[in-house]
């Protein structure tokens, strides 16, 4: 007998004599029903779109490959042709799972040529549909229209994403806005999919190569909850990123990925307390002609023309972001952003979450311009001081208050009023840097530097903290076939209940290393100052909770037959494992799957309580 996916003939061949042992008369039935299970856990997805849109990549972006990245001679490599026949990729993760890299469509071929090149497409419970640019291709919009008719799953999915943005930026520039570019991705997508009938809410903006940006992960969970039925409760609590830096949760990230994950807390306690190491960046915005790059220099004790200095004149002159080490602060860049435009539109364009902090410059009265710059930075969480440039052109220093204190008083006032409570405000002079507030200013950069790396750091810990758990996640579900085969030779070995202690036992090694047990949730209420029963009360999955061998037992078996249970009440014909319940291997593989899933959550949750401010 051939072994199919998932199983290994070795495994075959010792599950067979241990059925023989019991009954030979029987051995070969049980087998085959065992081969036949496995069989009912297979799905088979399908992946296609126009040649070179990335099919192949994403494939290996889902298998947990990095084809090339690692290797620098790659990119000067010609790329593999593209197959001319399905290619299936059996999951690493999933055993049960195949991602089939089908023919790609390009003109001019005929698109009844290529739905007959791809062959019998019934075999494939799920298709998923890759798009680098532009609209699907009718024969592809054909396929998807097969798929909703015969209830099968499809998805869509958008994918070089990463090159849009990079294009947009260069093209719009000051101009340019994430969320604008990544909408503009997606209409061409959905709008030709509710043109012809399709579901809109299947599409997905992906890049192969930058897997830990964009959606990447929530199409992984999908695919997963749809074809192995894994059950997710997600909050919806970690979606809104405004407030975080994807660099500060990648830097965490790095961090604390070689520890295990009871080691996190101690990590991240480590770094909040001494935070020299912890990178911050303060991005200083404001029109253009503000005076921004004058005030960079003057932060830097840099002159206009020295080495190193942020370009100045006396017309827009910065075009690109652009970052300079702070001179005393470690870790501390000032960057240096193209002017802003006056109009609501030009201020929702702003991307500010690649940012800490903010200082907000004006080198005139508060007006409209500089009011929706202080509510943009608010609504996306983050902090600011409000500079008042070029102040020696409205005012004399001198022991006299005068002018100085009506300019502070009026956009203090300014600034209440848009709602920021106790706002702060330093009027500079980068000409006169030793006069006004600019002393002060540095002084408060340096001296509050501390206290806003801690506060952005933390911003990123949740993130973090889910990515590091989904990964230990993700190593402990290769192990789930494992152990689910692992059971059903034991069940052979001593039929019986005692398989069930078994599963349980293998969630209690789960809980282990995702730091659920007593000893665990001591550690990270000792790093945290959190007390121990408030970790506790977040974790619901009912396998760390004693769970009853009996009700276990009951998941993973099949009713035993009418006439089994009463051949085995007749003596001799009675003899054996007639009477024993049969373990079902694709109740125990889903059963372990969402075992862990659950406990996954858990340990999201918990780590999340662990570090949330009361």
């Amino acid at each position: 007998m051939a072994a199919p996916a998932g199983l290994d003939d070795a495994f075959l061949r010792d599950l067979q004599a241990h059925y023989e042992a019991q009954d030979p008369g029987t051995a070969a039935a049980r087998l085959q029903t065992l081969v036949d299970s496995v069989n009912a856990l297979k799905a088979d997805v399908a992946v296609v779109g126009r040649r070179g849109a990335g099919v192949t990549t994403l494939i290996h972006a889902l298998m947990g490959k990095r084809p090339g990245l690692d290797d620098p001679q790659a990119f000067f490599q010609q790329a593999p042709e593209p197959p001319g026949q399905p290619a299936g990729y059996t999951h690493p993760t999933y055993p049960n799972l195949a991602l089939w890299d089908l023919p790609g469509f390009q003109e001019p071929e005929k698109p009844g040529d290529y739905t007959k090149r791809l062959g019998d497409l019934g075999k494939y419970g799920c298709l998923v549909l890759v798009v680098a640019e532009g609209s699907p291709a009718d024969p592809h919009l054909q396929l998807l229209k097969a798929f909703q008719k015969k209830r099968k799953p499809y998805y869509v999915v958008r994918t070089k994403v990463d090159l849009d943005m990079h294009t947009a930026k260069r093209r719009f520039r000051a101009r340019y806005s994430s969320a604008e570019a990544l909408a503009l991705a997606r209409k061409g997508v959905a709008e030709a999919l509710a043109k012809n009938g399709l579901e809109t809410g299947r599409v997905f903006l992906v890049s192969g190569l930058e897997t830990d940006r964009y959606q990447f992960s929530q199409f992984q969970d999908k695919l997963e909850e749809e074809l192995i039925q894994l059950k997710r409760a997600h909050d919806g609590e970690l979606e809104d990123l405004r407030a975080v830096s994807p660099g500060k949760i990648q830097e965490l990230y790095q961090a604390c990925a070689t520890g295990r994950l009871t080691e996190v807390p101690a990590i991240i306690c480590s770094a909040l307390e001494e935070p020299s190491q912890i990178r911050l960046d303060v991005a200083v915005l404001g029109e253009a002609g503000s005076g921004k790059s004058a005030l960079v220099n003057a932060l830097r004790g840099v002159g206009c023309r020295e080495p190193g200095a942020a370009p100045m004149g006396v017309t827009a002159t910065t075009q690109k972001a652009t970052a300079y080490a702070h001179p005393t602060v470690p870790n501390l860049y000032l960057w240096d952003l193209p002017g802003v435009g006056v109009t609501e539109e030009d201020v929702g364009r702003l991307d500010l979450s690649h940012y800490d902090f903010f200082l907000l410059t004006a080198s005139e009265r508060y007006r409209h311009a500089q009011s929706q710059l202080a509510r943009a930075v608010s609504a996306a969480g983050k902090r600011f001081f409000f500079i008042r440039t070029k102040v020696d052109v409205d005012a004399q220093p001198g022991p006299e208050p005068g002018p100085v204190e009506e300019i502070r008083s009026s956009c203090v006032d300014a600034l209440q009023k848009d709602g920021m409570s106790s706002p702060r405000v330093f009027l500079v002079s980068s000409l006169l840097r030793e006069a006004y507030d600019l002393p002060a200013l540095r002084a408060a950069l340096e001296n509050d530097a501390p206290a806003l790396k801690r506060e952005a750091l933390e911003k990123a810990i949740p993130m973090a903290l889910s990515r590091l758990v989904r990964r230990k996640s993700k190593a402990l579900m290769k192990d789930v076939w494992h152990k689910t085969l692992q059971s059903c030779l034991y069940s052979a070995e001593i039929p019986g209940p005692d398989v069930a202690t078994s599963l349980i036992n293998a969630a209690s090694a789960f809980s282990i290393e995702l730091g659920l047990v007593e000893e665990s949730l001591a550690q990270v209420a000792k790093a945290t100052g959190k007390p121990a029963r408030l970790l506790q009360a977040e974790i619901r999955s009912p396998w760390l909770k004693q769970p009853d061998p009996k009700q276990v037992l009951k998941q993973i078996t099949k009713p035993v037959p009418f006439s089994s249970r009463m051949w085995s009440l007749v003596p001799y014909w009675g003899h054996g494992a007639a009477g024993q319940p049969e373990i079902s291997l694709e109740a125990t593989y889903r059963v372990l799957t969402q075992a862990l899933v659950e406990m996954t959550e858990d340990a999201e949750r918990m780590l999340r309580r662990a570090y949330a401010k009361e």
